[in-house]
């Protein structure tokens, strides 16, 4: 009788899907809807209900009286999210660029919101990121990008009272040439209404800023695949330790913690940062993604302190 084969195991492996800086505006994206979702219903449930008030509210207060109460409660947790939202659009792009290698360095001035020289103003979030997806050409949908334009907008005017650089004609009329895609996409949403409601200066709907939002994370998500396509993993895995280094409140403390004592203990230190920061060790992985074997993985980051200061620039 011939014994069955067993299939060889994988040679152990890390490999990369996430970059630190879509983990970062996926929290801050997802929280914000999640929250807002939570007050929203929150407001629904308390208008026919008795109010049981929080043990540390220390001022007096009362339940609104007028529905113009519960709209300004409801708008300012709708202004809240689309902060939340476009400041973690912000937080994005200036984390990409904080991990050495990740962005071409002539968006480094971009990305991080740089006058780009003397006597030229500061660009703007949008400009940021249209300067981001223009050098990165074809990787994400016109439509997703003309829907932060609404977005970064409609956030100055409705939260700030002001928007010094509204959508012009041509760009509304792009946004409703999209319908068609807004609707097949994104669970038949009308863009036009939604376009409509910013016009006339008028609060967005749930649906309105969940679209939006939607469109965020997709957008993000495209740059962040294609990025990571350009990576190779030994240099990919390299430079995102210098970043968790660098990032941490105190760099040297954290060089030393992860590689106090050298070889494959300070491999697996720095393994398990990588793992918090999008590194997984899943098999199912898309294939363009960079990823390098544990076995490399220790023969480049198994070093000692001294060494892994001339590394990562620590001065000791």
């Amino acid at each position: 009788m011939i014994a069955a084969i067993k299939p060889e195991k994988p040679e152990p492996s890390i490999c990369f899907e996430l970059t630190p800086a879509l983990l970062t505006f996926r929290r801050a994206a997802g929280n914000a809807n999640r929250h807002l979702n939570t007050l929203l219903v929150g407001l629904e449930t308390l208008k026919p209900a008795t109010p049981i008030k929080p043990p540390d509210l220390v001022v007096s207060w009362s339940k609104p009286a007028v529905p113009t109460e519960w709209m300004e409660t409801r708008n300012f947790a709708l202004g809240a999210t689309m902060v939340a939202v476009v400041d973690g659009l912000d937080r994005y792009m200036k984390i990409a660029s904080q991990v050495p290698g990740l962005t071409d360095r002539a968006l480094d001035d971009a990305l991080n919101g740089r006058q780009p020289g003397a006597g030229r103003p500061r660009p703007n979030i949008f400009e940021r990121l249209e300067a981001l997806c223009d050098f990165y050409r074809g990787v994400v949908r016109s439509e997703h990008l003309a829907g932060m334009r609404l977005l970064i907008s409609w956030r100055n005017q409705f939260v700030h009272g002001q928007d010094k650089k509204p959508l012009g004609l041509a760009e509304r009329r792009a946004l409703a040439n999209s319908a068609a895609f807004f609707q097949a996409q994104h669970g038949g949403v009308s863009i036009v209404d939604t376009l409509d409601r910013y016009v006339q200066r008028e609060p967005p709907t749930l649906t309105d800023l969940s679209t939006l939002i939607s469109a965020a994370q997709r957008l993000t998500k495209a740059l962040d695949e294609h990025l990571l396509q350009l990576q190779e993993g030994e240099v990919y895995a390299l430079a995102l330790t210098s970043y968790i280094i660098h990032a941490d409140p105190d760099p040297t403390a954290c060089m030393e913690r992860l590689f106090r004592r050298g070889g494959s203990q300070a491999a697996g230190r720095v393994n398990a940062e990588l793992l918090e920061y999008g590194g997984n060790h899943d098999l199912k992985r898309r294939a363009n993604a960079p990823a390098l074997t544990r076995k490399r993985l220790d023969a480049i980051l198994g070093m000692g302190r001294n060494r892994a200061a001339r590394e990562f620039g620590i001065k000791r």
